[in-house]
């Protein structure tokens, strides 16, 4: 069949569109008793991939239960961190942090419900600081050396407004791996993320790590959702009761906590959804 231009630029635009497109036509397919949401790769809060006996992260393996229990199902699409507010219309929902939506100045656009807490630490070897890492203020960091972070990460203003100096890496595991390679003197990192990331690449080494006690910054994790989607949001706020009150949700927070003890921001999350 021979094509003419109006055909062909049908057919390109019709393959430039499809990466875009896909999740909304997935969600279709499946029916209304599916919802797709974005997210973001951040093991073990958010991740792609299954790690076994636990699941595809804290985070969005609540939201997948929550939706369960209301009769829902759920489809998920890793972006870019930088992404999830700008692409947020293509979906029901994201499960990050309520902080990109505050940097976005999008806060009266969108209701959210917090899943779980982190804190951002700052892990480094313990050969290099026997010691340990102390500091009264950010910028009193300045006197370690290089430090790692990952681009787009939450703490960006925070390093920057402290005059830090930043090396940028791709992912969590490009960080740690700069770490190890002695690229940099300290990592930044979620404090789970950052022993779950450890455990997945050194294990035979975990043990000549340490992360900072104190935190340089603590965030919500978030489902958020946009205010035209509220009737979602209500019906989810419901599923996330349901599992605080069936052993649902302690159950996905004890899997991911292992031996550790639960931190009391996330006890004091699971307490407001079990009342």
């Amino acid at each position: 069949m021979k094509l003419n231009k109006n055909h062909i630029y049908k057919l390109v635009l019709s393959l430039i569109l499809m990466p875009v497109l896909l999740p909304i036509y997935s969600e279709i397919a499946a029916g209304q008793d599916t919802y797709c949401l974005s997210t973001i790769e951040y093991p073990p809060l958010f991740q792609k991939n299954e790690t076994p006996g636990k699941g595809f992260g804290i985070a969005r393996d609540l939201t997948t239960e929550a939706f369960l229990a209301i009769g829902l199902k759920s489809t998920y699409q890793v972006l870019p961190m930088a992404r999830c507010t700008k692409m947020n219309k293509m979906y029901v929902a994201n499960v990050g942090a309520i902080n990109w939506f505050k940097n976005a100045q999008m806060m009266d656009k969108v209701e959210y419900a917090n899943v779980a807490h982190s804190k951002f630490v700052l892990f480094y070897k313990k050969k290099n600081f026997p010691n340990g890492i102390r500091f009264t203020r950010i910028d009193d960091l300045k006197k370690y050396g290089r430090i790692g972070n990952v681009r787009g990460s939450s703490t960006t203003k925070i390093v920057h407004k402290a005059g830090l100096k930043i090396d940028w890496a791709s992912s969590l595991e490009t960080n740690f791996k700069k770490l190890r390679g002695n690229r940099y003197d300290l990592a930044i990192s979620i404090q789970l993320a950052g022993w779950s990331t450890l455990e997945q690449l050194i294990p035979e080494e975990i043990n000549e790590y340490e992360c900072s006690q104190k935190a340089i910054f603590e965030i919500p994790i978030s489902v958020t959702f946009l205010k035209e989607n509220k009737a979602v949001y209500d019906q989810f706020i419901n599923g996330l009761i349901t599992i605080a009150n069936n052993g649902k949700y302690m159950e996905i927070l004890k899997r991911y906590y292992g031996k550790s003890r639960i931190p009391n921001e996330v006890l004091a999350i699971f307490h407001e959804y079990q009342k």
